[in-house]
């Protein structure tokens, strides 16, 4: 009896050093089920026409629960590129849009032993350019408070135009400059400046 408790603290021992090195009680996977590793990059550029939403390019991200019980969870995320549109996530449960760069996070949530839920991550162009975030899934104890970060990994959206020649040069040069009412400025201007490159992305900076 003594050596079948030995073992079984052992193989529970193994089965939480395994889980630790894979990132904790969640992982990020794809829809079907591949894991997506810790530091991982992913890029995205496929762009789905939806009259009622309308057009977005999805991350095709789900979270998995790996551990053998229920367990509460939020993302917290780093908008780093955001040539115009709005980025989105709905998860775990509420759906928040942004349209500007920073750091956020989600609700908070709670996810049952082995399931995989969809982050529904996307990106909404309102025109050619990028969007590039970074993902980190937070453990959370009873109470919403953090105690662990899981696995983080970013996430590239791309919506370039294929009838462009230029669009594959890379020209960021800034070829006009508006503001939000349309108006043409010179690169004196403050405040919400829209900028067309050479290469075809709008860039909304803000001016001080």
């Amino acid at each position: 009896m003594k050596k079948f408790f030995t073992l079984f603290f052992l193989c529970l021992l193994t089965a939480t050093y395994a889980m630790a090195e894979d990132g904790g009680k969640f992982q990020f996977t794809d829809k079907s089920g591949n894991v997506i590793s810790n530091g991982e990059t992913v890029t995205r550029n496929e762009l789905t026409e939806d009259l009622i939403m309308g057009n977005f390019v999805n991350s095709g991200l789900m979270v998995k629960n790996v551990s053998g019980a229920s367990a509460a969870v939020r993302i917290s995320y780093q908008i780093e590129t955001l040539d115009n549109g709005t980025f989105q996530i709905c998860f775990p449960e509420s759906c928040i849009s942004k349209a500007a760069t920073g750091s956020f996070e989600t609700s908070k949530g709670t996810m049952t032993a082995g399931e995989q839920r969809d982050l529904q991550c996307e990106w909404f162009p309102e025109t050619y350019g990028t969007c590039k975030a970074t993902l980190t899934i937070e453990e959370l104890n009873a109470l919403g408070t953090k105690v662990a970060d899981g696995p983080s990994i970013t996430v590239v959206f791309q919506y370039a135009n294929p009838t462009r020649v230029d669009a594959l040069s890379g020209d960021a040069s800034i070829v006009e400059r508006y503001i939000l009412q349309g108006v043409p400025v010179d690169g004196c201007q403050k405040g919400i400046i829209i900028s067309r490159l050479a290469d075809g992305r709008i860039v909304k900076t803000i001016t001080k």
